[in-house]
């Protein structure tokens, strides 16, 4: 969908008010094509044209958008260069339309930004734990201390009480994650979580 008013479809009100007045097909149209114009404009250019092409992370999107609130966690898990990042965003991109509001970032920048001393950390703390949905790659990736272990136990907690899913990836083989995170940390997601593991050769060294 495109907006006919030289404007876009994030910022057009006629075409939001005839979408709403529409409903229907007309209005799941536009849901869908703001979600889509919103994805291009925030995902990393990497990623922005991935589409879901892995059976088990489709139908995690599938139940995501038949029932958000209901909606288990997905974590993808597998060897550095198996395509988890790709798979992630392309599940945040397919249940984006459910979503009204969602965080895409690193495990490593996200315990960046809550170093005392950064610009807001509490103020990023409750962006990253109130959001319908959060895509947090590379879990277990940054340097390991108790601060670490401690905010990365307050967002996943947090999110856990409030049965808020995410998109969890990481290249931690599953038996050794808790020793990374924590016994606190993975007996939550191991509760939450649809696991998905990927395999085969290191895509990046394949494309090299």
């Amino acid at each position: 969908m495109t907006c006919p008013h030289d404007d876009t479809i994030l910022t057009c009100l006629v075409c939001a008010a005839d979408a709403k007045g529409a409903g229907g097909d007309q209005l799941a149209a536009w849901r869908r094509a703001r979600a889509d114009a919103t994805c291009d404009r925030e995902f990393p250019r990497r990623y922005v044209s991935a589409r879901v092409d892995h059976p088990q992370v489709m139908a995690w999107a599938e139940r995501y958008l038949a029932e958000p609130k209901e909606a288990r966690s997905l974590l993808l898990a597998g060897p550095v260069g198996t395509g988890k990042t790709y798979q992630a965003f392309a599940a945040l991109r397919a249940a984006a339309t459910k979503a009204r509001t969602w965080e895409a970032t690193t495990y490593a920048d996200f315990a960046a930004a809550l170093r005392p001393g950064g610009r807001d950390p509490e103020g990023d703390m409750r962006r990253y734990t109130s959001c319908d949905l959060l895509l947090l790659d590379d879990l277990g990736a940054a340097k390991s201390s108790e601060w670490v272990e401690e905010v990365g136990y307050r967002l996943i907690n947090t999110r856990y009480q409030d049965m808020k899913p995410g998109i969890y990836t990481t290249n931690i083989p599953m038996r050794e994650l808790k020793e990374v995170l924590s016994d606190r940390i993975t007996s939550r997601l191991a509760e939450t979580c649809d696991i998905v593991q990927l395999s085969g050769p290191d895509r990046r060294k394949a494309a090299a």
